[in-house]
């Protein structure tokens, strides 16, 4: 206003404190406290200015300094009164403000907390359930393993019995040969006895053989032949005219190549001793995964090598052991109170002899005898490693 004052004609006189600051956008703090003792020192000056003290521009205790009307001060107290309420008005609804936001915050908090209890709830129902199931896996591998004594035992005693019945066909044996021998013995000296006859008729021109010694001769060629006889029968006993498939030259048994090879074979017939590849490949599973996941992988075997898959499990009984889902393996479950070794052992029997077998198992018991049925090998871990890749 002092500036705009000295276009008028007069200009407007005004405290010379003030010049300094004409023409500056904005007055220093500092420099307010000088101007305000310069402009209460020009009562002419003032009056002049609260004229154009407008609300806009100046506020209320501005207002009242400058127009000094009677009960000014008091008037100044209460608004700076009022202006502290209003301040402790402010700051108390700043107050309510945080602490409303900090009431949100907790309520956020304690959502997000009943949520991560929530989700601990569940993880504690997952992990008791998994521990159920290992449970019952163990109890699984416990009773397989009873199971598995149980069958070594038998198989000890079915190996003893297999000796005793070894050695009896080995002293049968001795005592066919020594029968044999004395057979050929006894067929030399009657030789001996016709040659000399023969050699005596020649001598004496016509003189036939007596009749004692035709029928000695015709004694020992009967004891002769009923010996050829049961020395056949005995070569024939136990024989098994299925023939192993022959590997190609440089191949390891059980090498990928070998186990490729067989798998492979026109015709063959593959027979997978189901659990024992189970319990191999996965053997931290449950009973039923770990049936499952062998499954998968002998069918995506079979139908990567085109074989002729049948698989053998224990049990009947088992849930779901009868599914028809399998089209590449056929799926085999030994009927109650018959082990699944004795079921792949019918199979390899009863499977005619000009069709090569494959059996699939690390059981010992069970690859001596089909092996001695002229069946081929293949160790589960061998399978497993291929069938893998």
């Amino acid at each position: 206003m002092a500036e705009a004052g000295q276009r008028l004609r007069p200009p407007l006189a005004f405290p010379a404190e003030l010049r300094p600051f004409f023409r500056q956008s904005r007055i220093p703090a500092a420099a307010l406290g000088s101007l305000r003792r310069a402009i209460e020192a020009d009562d002419t000056f003032r009056r002049r200015l609260s004229a154009g003290a407008l609300p806009e521009l100046v506020d209320p205790i501005g207002i009242e300094w400058l127009r000094r009307a009677d009960g000014w001060q008091e008037r100044i107290v209460e608004l700076v009164e009022q202006a502290d309420q209003d301040t402790q008005r402010a700051d108390t609804a700043s107050t309510l403000r945080r602490a409303e936001r900090r009431r949100e915050a907790a309520e956020q908090a304690a959502i997000r907390t009943r949520a991560e209890l929530v989700a601990l709830r569940t993880r504690i129902e997952d992990l008791l359930q998994q521990l159920d199931e290992q449970r019952a896996a163990h109890e699984d591998a416990v009773s397989g393993a009873r199971h598995t004594a149980a069958l070594l035992a038998a198989s000890r005693t079915a190996e003893r019995h297999a000796n005793d019945r070894a050695e009896a066909a080995r002293a049968r044996l001795a005592a066919v040969e020594l029968e044999r021998d004395t057979a050929q013995q006894r067929a030399q000296e009657a030789k001996g006895q016709r040659d000399a006859l023969l050699a005596d008729r020649a001598e004496r021109a016509g003189v036939g053989l007596a009749a004692a010694q035709v029928a000695e001769l015709r004694t020992v060629a009967q004891s002769a032949r009923s010996v050829a006889d049961r020395l056949s029968e005995l070569v024939d006993v136990g024989g098994s005219t299925r023939r192993p498939l022959g590997l190609p030259g440089g191949v390891v048994r059980d090498s990928l190549r070998a186990t490729e090879h067989l798998l492979r074979a026109p015709g063959a017939l593959v027979v997978v001793d189901g659990y024992n590849v189970a319990k191999l490949g996965w053997p931290d599973g449950a009973l039923a995964e770990q049936r499952e996941r062998s499954l998968d992988v002998i069918e995506d075997a079979a139908r990567r090598f085109g074989s002729d898959v049948t698989v053998v499990f224990d049990g009947a009984d088992v849930v779901g052991a009868h599914s028809a889902r399998r089209r590449l393996a056929g799926v085999v479950y030994s009927p109650a109170g018959v082990t699944a070794d004795d079921v792949i052992r019918s199979i390899v029997g009863g499977t005619p002899p000009e069709r090569p077998v494959v059996v699939v198992t690390n059981d010992q018991a069970v690859r001596r005898s089909v092996a001695a049925a002229g069946a081929n090998l293949i160790s589960s871990d061998a399978f497993l490693a291929l069938a893998r890749r």
